[in-house]
């Protein structure tokens, strides 16, 4: 591919944060596609501004790299489907990792993937497509994490832990080695994971799990 730059997706912080990471990087950045910017004006005023989804089209798939900048909620899909509809229009998603971050060469990152500032990726792990790794996550070795996760701010992913697709986990989580949680799960904020967690499930706390939601 022999792209001009980089067109972000989304207005809101994550997006924000996304051009920051590309600006000192001194990457090209040629727009940031939203209705609205809800953060990071300082960045974008100086960002040519297309109000639709749509507008993505005006440019040629060798000319230009997307970058999901849709944050990553609970349950909320925007984010993956944006990045499924443009990936089957043929586009590619850029893989975004901050300077600060440390990434073992040894770790397999997916198309799509954004590791954040101050993130750690250790030896053997593999993260999915279109996941965020965000500010100051710990992610131990051998780690497996799917597709289309949020592992938010300050977690910590001890050794072998294995992460199905569409998991949130929350700010704060302390995982333990070793254990599985399953697709669609949403860990709750400062959750201690101790034992594996099944498909579709909420948890608060420790052991607060409701089981069975979405499946």
């Amino acid at each position: 591919m022999s792209n001009s730059g980089y067109l972000i997706i989304g207005g809101g912080g994550h997006a924000a944060a996304l051009a920051e990471i590309l600006i000192k990087q001194h990457k090209s950045i040629l727009g940031v596609v939203a209705p609205n910017i809800l953060a990071g004006h300082a960045i974008f005023d100086t960002v040519q501004h297309y109000l639709r989804d749509e507008d993505v089209l005006a440019f040629s798939t060798n000319e230009v790299l997307l970058v999901n900048g849709i944050g990553a909620m609970p349950r909320q899909t925007l984010r993956e489907k944006v990045y499924t509809r443009f990936s089957e229009l043929g586009y590619t998603f850029a893989t975004v990792i901050a300077d600060s971050a440390l990434v073992s060469d040894y770790a397999v990152l997916a198309k799509g993937g954004q590791i954040m500032n101050n993130a750690v990726i250790n030896i053997g792990s593999e993260i999915g497509e279109n996941t965020i790794i965000n500010t100051s996550v710990s992610v131990d070795h051998d780690c497996i994490i799917g597709a289309h996760c949020h592992i938010a701010p300050g977690t910590t992913l001890s050794g072998q832990v294995i992460v199905e697709n569409n998991v949130h986990i929350a700010t704060g989580s302390s995982i333990i080695n070793d254990v599985s949680i399953g697709c669609n799960t949403i860990i709750g904020v400062g959750a201690n994971i101790t034992k594996s967690i099944p498909k579709y499930s909420i948890v608060y706390g420790t052991h607060s799990i409701i089981k069975g939601l979405g499946e």
